[in-house]
């Protein structure tokens, strides 16, 4: 999977010259690839690429460089399917937790519908038997999602996480108020 996501990158890397040329904006080369795996202090993505665009002024936000070229370059992610993963992590003694499922600027299910019982429908009807537990919490839930996925969880006998979902450095730990209780969980 990590070769995969190196192999992603360059082709990424690849679609956002191709921008760049009707832009005339100066290529990215394969130096430029290996300065963005130096920076990468875990999994390698796009984050990584673009906090680099910002780095080289091609862009003044991470968040633009998404909006304005990482989405429309992305290379489709390594194909797991939910119940292999599910397989997988648990026979190593893991559990799998739906991340932010509402969340508009991430993965989600906001890609399919942003009515939350909607949302909630597919989760019972398609992913219930392989998950573990769900993120009730995060830096772009509004109290009515949170609220919406704690009740869900609860219904369910899901484990309820939350977070910043930081994937960069420095980490921005603690920005999200997630109540006490939540950690007695993993007792």
């Amino acid at each position: 999977m990590a070769k995969y996501r190196e192999e992603r990158a360059a082709k990424i890397l690849d679609n956002l010259n191709a921008e760049f040329k009707k832009e005339e904006i100066k290529a990215l080369t394969k130096e430029d690839l290996k300065e963005i795996e130096k920076s990468v202090d875990g999994t390698l993505g796009r984050p990584h690429i673009a906090d680099y665009l910002v780095k080289k002024g091609i862009v003044r936000s991470r968040q633009e460089a998404f909006d304005k070229y990482l989405v429309k370059c992305d290379v489709p992610k390594f194909p797991l399917y939910l119940e292999e993963v599910s397989i997988l992590v648990r026979e190593a003694g893991g559990k799998l937790v739906l991340a932010h499922p509402n969340d508009p600027h991430g993965t989600s299910l906001v890609a399919l519908t942003k009515v939350l019982t909607e949302q909630t429908n597919i989760i019972e009807e398609k992913m219930l038997p392989y998950i573990d537990g769900i993120e009730c919490w995060h830096s772009r839930s509004n109290p009515q999602t949170t609220s919406h996925y704690v009740a869900f969880a609860k219904q369910h006998g899901l484990i309820m996480t939350g977070g910043s979902d930081c994937h960069q450095k420095p980490m921005m730990m603690g920005t999200v108020d997630i109540p006490n209780w939540v950690v007695n969980q993993f007792s």
